[in-house]
């Protein structure tokens, strides 16, 4: 016998999780069957950072239908192809995390870092890791990945993601969002009642009265006033980890030549990110109040920016570091800053919103909300969470700086379980053996691991029964490859102008 279907969704809060949730949600339910309906205050404020993203976006957007040259135009976008880590090993380092593969998935029956590893054992000069991969090298030459009427490899795999402006994708998904049938209302949320099973019953609103729902979804950010203040639901918390909690915003005049790519520069008790949008840059410093004072941590940042004091538009932001115990509760789940924050190191924060709303979708109740669907929901979610954790982690717990303070407690930091377990089996193999690998595959594992100068005890055996030569020529010709097709390419600022000018026209 079935239970009754969900006809009524309320999503508390806007901002990015509200509005990508409720256009995912609109997008594949019928909305003749099933309403979806989103409550956001007018007096609340969102957080607006989060501006970097990694490349599942580009596959969310593809999928809304939304046209990706109107989405850059109207977000301010620029494409992303991988961050670069500067002083991050020793302090006078270049580190990067390209996106995609590096070279080819193959390569005489084994993955291209077994080769190079190989070589650069031997002592034949290889170059770094990520020399091989084309985003990479787009970025040092900082060209785009397409020409403004064609795609590239790069594109047509949607290996990449985006820049964005926080705010303006936020309005822009609620503008289609509205359009496509999403009932939009703007009030405050007030008292939430709950019914004699724990249910969430209704939110009571200032203007618009009582708002009743089947299912809710909890957007309201780090208050989390449905799961946490009303269900109950208790933050665990990973400072033990990750030992940043606090974060500084400055928005700077746009790059000369913008990047296309993310740039994360490490600080004395932190790093400060650097993010090239088509109208200004974003800039921040992410650091941990145990280690610096907020007065010092300002000095610092303006120092590395070169910015006056008295010119310093700063915005102070508190980070609560963590995930909840259970992401879906009875009848309510939570997604965005409400489910948890991680620093935004490798910019996973729309990754972690969307990942909610697919395994949502995934695990659709009816009315009798089966627990066996809410356990799974919470077990994958919970391991989403893990894994972006540990692989922030890793940039931290292998760093080789001389400082004291910050960087060595980083060091000498014990790790979670999991990690130090695919460390330990990457240190005696070369395999990584991710628990789930749901969103960083093991080029960037690798990208990490060797940029930081940790390198495993030899290479896979296979290496030494194939064609050396075959092997080293694919490898140098692959360079050249990249190198040639990067030439052919716009610069990424001209191609940004370009996009922008067409869409004004």
């Amino acid at each position: 016998m079935t239970s009754p279907r969900i006809q009524n969704i309320l999503i508390v809060g806007g901002g990015t999780a509200g509005w990508m949730t409720a256009l995912y949600l609109n997008r594949f339910l019928d909305p003749s069957q099933c309403r979806v309906t989103l409550l956001e205050s007018a007096s609340v404020g969102t957080i607006g950072v989060g501006e970097a993203t990694v490349p599942p976006l580009v596959g969310f957007l593809r999928l809304m239908g939304i046209d990706e040259d109107d989405f850059i135009a109207r977000c301010h976008a620029t494409y992303k192809l991988g961050i670069q880590f500067v002083n991050w090993h020793h302090g006078d380092d270049t580190i990067w995390h390209p996106f995609g593969h590096v070279g080819a998935n193959i390569v005489e029956g084994l993955p291209l870092f077994h080769h190079w590893l190989k070589h650069e054992r031997a002592g034949h000069h290889p170059g770094a890791y990520t020399s091989y991969s084309l985003q990479a090298t787009l970025g040092e030459q900082l060209r785009s990945p397409r020409q403004l009427q064609s795609g590239t490899v790069v594109t047509q795999s949607g290996s990449y993601a985006y820049h964005l402006d926080a705010h303006a994708f936020a309005a822009y998904m609620a503008e289609i969002g509205r359009a496509r049938g999403v009932q939009h209302v703007v009030d405050d949320a007030g008292r939430i009642a709950v019914d004699e099973r724990g249910f969430i019953e209704s939110v009571q609103t200032a203007d618009h009265g009582l708002l009743k729902a089947d299912l809710y979804i909890d957007c309201s950010g780090f208050s989390s006033l449905l799961l946490e203040q009303t269900l109950g639901d208790r933050h665990i918390d990973w400072s033990q980890h990750l030992f940043c909690d606090s974060a500084m915003a400055m928005p700077l005049p746009r790059d000369e030549f913008p990047p296309p790519y993310t740039r994360a520069t490490a600080l004395s008790a932190g790093w400060s990110w650097r993010i090239p949008l088509s109208h200004r840059t974003g800039n921040g410093y992410v650091y941990s109040s145990r280690f610096i004072s907020r007065e010092d941590a300002e000095k610092e940042f303006l120092a590395h920016t070169g910015t006056h004091p008295d010119e310093a538009d700063l915005r102070h932001i508190p980070m609560r570091i963590g995930r909840r115990q259970n992401f879906w509760v009875r009848n309510c789940v939570a997604i965005g800053l409400s489910a948890g924050f991680l620093e935004p190191l490798e910019s996973t924060g729309l990754f972690l919103i969307q990942k909610g709303v697919e395994a949502l979708l995934d695990h659709f109740p009816d009315k009798a909300f089966a627990p066996s669907l809410i356990r799974h929901y919470n077990e994958q979610i919970g391991a989403a969470f893990e894994e972006v954790r540990d692989f922030i982690i890793m940039h931290y717990c292998l760093n080789q700086r001389q400082d004291e303070g910050f960087w060595r407690a980083n060091r000498e930091a014990e790790l979670p379980a999991r990690l130090a377990r695919t460390l330990e089996y990457y240190d005696q193999t070369g395999i990584v053996d991710w628990e789930h690998n749901m969103l960083f595959a093991d080029a960037s594992f690798y990208a990490i691991a060797t940029g930081m100068g940790r390198l495993p005890r030899t290479h896979h055996p296979m290496a030494d029964f194939a064609d050396e030569s075959r092997a080293w020529n694919f490898m140098q010709t692959l360079k050249a490859q990249n190198e040639a097709l990067a030439r052919s390419l716009p610069s990424h600022g001209a191609l940004i102008d370009a996009i922008v000018a067409q869409r004004q026209a």
